[in-house]
């Protein structure tokens, strides 16, 4: 039976099972995807693919705002890859976010990770998460 369900059908019953333990309205979907770090070096193939050495530091004033908009862009263009590749695995939003009184958890659907400042509440919800995951089969795949 769990053979068959849709990653979508697979995500459904993992809200299901955190709402019947958090809450419907102490858990949201998290738009905006958890990023890789950029390799070493990145940086300067950015400034360099601007028109940039990276080494030397130029005598002309700099435009700071330019700099700003070619970092927003190459920002925007790793959500948006990060995102198609989520999409492409079956995996509809990048993780959820659970937030009981003022604790809160983000779990990244992906690998399931858990980030969250207070260790008991993480232990919490990642027994949550686990169980609710054996549950529903494999979330992914």
């Amino acid at each position: 039976m769990h053979a068959n369900l849709t990653p979508q059908e697979r995500f459904e019953r993992l809200c299901w099972f955190l709402e019947a333990q958090f809450g419907a309205e102490n858990f949201t979907p998290i738009s905006e995807p958890k990023l890789p770090p950029l390799p070493p070096g990145a940086a300067a193939g950015v400034k360099k693919a601007a028109g940039e050495d990276a080494d030397t530091p130029s005598d002309a004033p700099m435009d700071v705002s330019d700099d700003e908009g070619d970092e927003s862009k190459a920002l925007a263009a790793r959500r948006a890859a990060e995102l198609d590749r989520l999409h492409r695995l079956g995996i509809p939003v990048p993780g959820l976010l659970i937030k009981v009184d003022k604790m809160e958890a983000r779990v990244w659907l992906e690998n399931l990770e858990i980030e969250c400042a207070q260790k008991v509440f993480a232990d919490r919800v990642r027994a949550v998460v686990e169980r609710a995951v054996e549950v529903t089969a494999p979330l992914w795949g």
